[in-house]
């Protein structure tokens, strides 16, 4: 087992990777978290050091200080994509890596992923790029309207929008605004088809792929997922995208942790539009093992400590659906517990009550709460989802804007 150096470890991670044996410094910006989440962190970890991330000079000291106190055999992230690319620039200066830095900037950086598959004439998509959204206009005559916009930097799809015509780029610049987002920028071609994600966990260089997501996307031209299946119904386009998955991580160099890549399914195949190095967001570790019995978060452990992650056995199908509202001030909220009480309901989460704003739906931060619900199919899963949306109501007082639409 190792000692590890964990920056932004959350609490299940802390209490899986002890579980399997580690022993866990975790370090924390104390902005990111509220004193509670920090308390249990510290009751659960060997040992607890805050920073601040923002903050460069303070946390490449805190790393390197938390390394040497704690006598740290490696330094891992697993985390938000802010603070990881630092970190792991820090672990391999003090050969505690366990990936290249630059295999984590490559998968992290839209814009370095993109340059490297195109180097490598792997999933084409036609791309431009600008050091601000300013700069935009003037790369759209080179492409067939609409195109796809997104800042290269921001994770959560958050800034990803579908431009119809130029003159919508004001609005889509001062949506980067409201994020404080002042970076470069891409302009892809509109890929055209349905959208997965592949989850993955490397190896040393072995990568295996834990399954494909379907994923259900909310309306353009913010496309805010809405929920995802997994897994995939699979077939040729599954298999296909796994080894495009494969190979993709093999370009970066990515070495060993978890990847969440995401991929459409175009009518010349299937086109990777993105990909990090952590597990997927929105509970689909959960949905992985509902559906597989692999607990994916442990995984990572297990292969931190030299053991294979465990095994993926087909045994259901796992569905997490948000709910869409319509914005406004809630009156009465009603079938919560109904709905929280069904055998098929893994998890329920609904964080309104009387006297609270539903916010209009703008990213993943703004999104209802959602259900987690499995079945034997897809489509059962599926049609429980909806059964639950129908049970979750919340009056609405002066409604101020219609909801983002009921998934798929």
């Amino acid at each position: 087992m190792s000692d590890l150096v964990m920056v932004m470890p959350y609490r299940a991670f802390v209490i899986k990777a002890r579980e399997e044996g580690h022993r866990i410094c975790a370090i924390w910006d104390p902005t990111l978290q509220t004193p509670d989440y920090l308390a249990g962190i510290a009751d659960l970890a060997d040992a607890l050091v805050l920073t601040d991330f923002a903050d460069p000079v303070a946390f490449d000291r805190s790393v390197r200080q938390a390394v040497r106190d704690f006598g740290a055999d490696l330094v891992y992230h697993i985390g938000a994509e802010e603070s990881m690319l630092a970190t792991y620039r820090i672990a391999e200066d003090l050969g505690k890596a366990v990936n290249p830095a630059r295999s984590v900037e490559l998968l992290n950086d839209k814009l370095q992923l993109r340059r490297l598959l195109a180097e490598h004439g792997v999933s084409p998509v036609r791309f431009a790029h600008a050091a601000r959204w300013q700069d935009v206009p003037g790369l759209l005559g080179g492409f067939e309207l609409p195109v796809v916009v997104k800042p290269t930097e921001l994770a959560g799809s958050r800034g990803v929008y579908l431009l119809r015509e130029p003159g919508q780029v004001a609005e889509w610049g001062a949506l980067l605004d409201s994020y404080g987002y002042r970076g470069p920028v891409l302009v892809e071609e509109y890929l055209r088809g349905p959208e997965y994600s592949v989850e993955s966990l490397s190896d040393h260089g072995r990568h295996q792929i834990v399954g494909v997501t379907r994923k259900v996307l909310g309306p353009p031209p913010l496309f805010v997922e809405a929920g995802h299946v997994h897994p995939a119904q699979a077939g040729p386009d599954t298999a296909a995208m796994a080894e495009l998955t494969a190979e993709m991580l093999r370009l970066t160099g990515y070495q060993t942790g978890p990847a969440h890549t995401e991929i459409i399914w175009t009518a010349a195949g299937p086109r990777i539009v993105e990909s990090q190095a952590r597990l997927g967001g929105d509970q689909i570790p959960r949905l992985v093992q509902l559906a597989t019995g692999l607990d994916i978060e442990r995984a990572v452990f297990r292969i931190l400590g030299g053991r294979p992650p465990g095994t993926v056995e087909r045994r259901a199908v796992a569905h997490i659906s948000y709910f869409s509202l319509t914005p406004g001030e809630v009156r009465a909220v009603a079938g919560v517990e109904e709905a929280r009480a069904l055998d098929f309901v893994d998890m329920l989460e609904f964080p309104f009550r009387p006297g609270d704003r539903i916010p209009e739906t703008v990213d993943w931060r703004t999104r209802h709460g959602f259900v987690v619900v499995t079945g034997e199919t897809e489509e059962q899963a599926v049609a429980r989802a909806r059964h639950v949306h129908s049970l979750v109501r919340a009056e609405v007082a002066e409604p101020v804007a219609a909801g983002a639409g009921v998934p798929s």
